[in-house]
């Protein structure tokens, strides 16, 4: 199967027309019972399937598609109709950017869809998997490997019930194991054999793991490849303790690629596309702050009503900071002033309590509130920061960085993030701030930012721990 989306092509084929029937469906069943006016079901049969298949690759629900049983594959497909159900709610009810659809078509269609898409589903796995039973239809594929690589990779191999290959047979290079069995699987040649075996069978693919022997790789590969044969070199055994392992392509090179930040192409679209959704919202929101909140500022304050700084961002990129300015003009130059009574352990973040640079009323109530954080959300529409992240720190900040503590800036900077839901008045070692940026960014998840971003309302409404 090709790699990336389109392996599953088959399966959006049958969500799409699972789609289209279910709208049929409830086309006629809405002609006989109901006879509503005025809905447009031609612009269903073109949103629905546009819909579903752009939620299908934000929540990754294709992937492992052919290893799900009855029961995860009821709760990802109930995950997936249920955005789908959301997303037509927020459009058609909340937003009224289309005719309202009365509610008993809504009712109809996902009646209809989920269940002709759970059919559809298990009756195309049920032909796959006869059809790739047939050594007509599918690969046969050797593993050629030393016993202990045999050991970690069998488990794996076998998993998928349903596969365009057969695991055909084992071969243990390192030492002669023919007739034992490893993880349930009979050996069935070694090193001096092998060949002989691939002669006497059909064999389409092997694949080779002899770790840290690549001289006998490539003099095996060589013969393999003299005989016709397609040749896999599995080349990760030695980097197995890397995180987020892939290979890609550099300057035209295969590499191994590993990072600590797990983000897929996809999931930063999905990001992204969730920053500029709230970046919009934020941004009016600040306009309208603006009208109430500049004038007091500029009353209790005389000059800019809004404050800008330079702030370092993902991997070292500076830009500039945008808030209400909540202190008074001179703020920067008292700081030099206010360093021995600074929280933060090492001076490597700023903070102290009852900062006297606060503009008295006004200042203080935006930074409880944190309302001044507001004009942060054009930011993030300019792609500088995003709405969950890391803390942007300033200049003198990222000059006094140690190489681990760099790694916090990965990703783009936050409006809020875990830090800040996790008690961020409280902490004051540097470290641990380090320690949890490191945590959010290795756990990443779009679920997982929209907890922090739940946490932070939540944070605000109560008043506690301002941001």
């Amino acid at each position: 199967m090709k790699k990336g989306q389109l392996r599953h092509l088959d399966f959006i084929i049958i969500d799409i027309l699972s789609i289209e029937m279910a709208l049929f469906c409830t086309y006629i069943f809405d002609r006989l019972y109901f006879s509503s006016d005025d809905v447009p079901f031609t612009t269903l049969c073109l949103l629905l399937p546009l819909l579903s298949l752009f939620l299908d690759i934000m929540l990754d629900t294709y992937n492992g598609i052919l290893q799900r049983g009855y029961i995860k594959e009821f709760l990802s497909l109930f995950q997936l109709e249920f955005s789908v159900f959301a997303v037509l709610m927020f459009f058609f009810y909340f937003l009224g950017l289309m005719p309202l659809l009365p509610q008993h078509i809504l009712a109809i269609y996902f009646s209809f869809c989920f269940p002709l898409t759970y059919f559809m589903r298990f009756s195309h796995k049920f032909y796959l998997h006869h059809r790739y039973v047939n050594i007509k239809y599918s690969r046969q594929i050797v593993v050629a490997s030393t016993e202990n690589a045999a050991r970690n990779m069998i488990r794996t191999i076998t998993q998928s019930a349903i596969r365009n290959y057969q695991f055909f047979g084992l071969a243990v290079l390192d030492q002669s194991m023919i007739g034992q069995h490893i993880g349930g699987v009979i050996v069935s040649a070694d090193r001096n054999n092998l060949i002989d075996y691939i002669q006497k069978n059909i064999v389409d693919e092997v694949l080779i793991c002899i770790p840290d022997e690549s001289s006998t790789t490539l003099e095996l590969t060589r013969e393999l490849l003299s005989m016709g044969v397609t040749v896999h070199i599995y080349m990760e055994e030695a980097y197995q303790s890397l995180p987020n392992r892939s290979i890609s392509n550099v300057f035209g090179y295969n590499v191994l690629t590993t990072s600590i930040s797990p983000v897929t192409f996809r999931q930063s679209l999905g990001k992204r596309l969730m920053d500029i959704s709230g970046g919009l919202v934020g941004c009016m929101i600040t306009v309208l702050l603006t009208i109430v909140i500049g004038p007091i500022i500029f009353i209790k304050s005389p000059g800019p009503i809004f404050f800008t700084q330079t702030r370092v961002g993902k991997r070292g990129r500076q830009f500039k900071i945008y808030k209400f300015r909540s202190m008074y003009t001179d703020a920067e130059n008292r700081k030099k002033e206010l360093l021995e009574k600074n929280k933060i352990q090492d001076g490597m973040m700023f903070k102290i309590e009852d900062d006297p640079r606060v503009i008295k009323g006004i200042g203080k109530f935006i930074r409880r509130t944190s309302l001044d954080e507001f004009p942060q959300f054009f930011n993030v529409l300019k792609g500088d920061m995003s709405i969950v992240g890391t803390r942007p720190p300033t200049i003198d900040e990222y000059e006094r960085y140690s190489p681990q503590h760099k790694r916090r800036l990965t990703m783009l900077p936050g409006i809020t993030g875990l830090w800040q839901v996790s008690g961020r008045s409280k902490i004051t070692d540097f470290e641990q701030v380090v320690r949890l940026d490191t945590l959010y960014i290795e756990n990443w998840s779009l679920g997982g930012d929209i907890k922090i971003i739940l946490k932070t309302i939540g944070r605000i409404i109560k008043n506690d721990d301002a941001f």
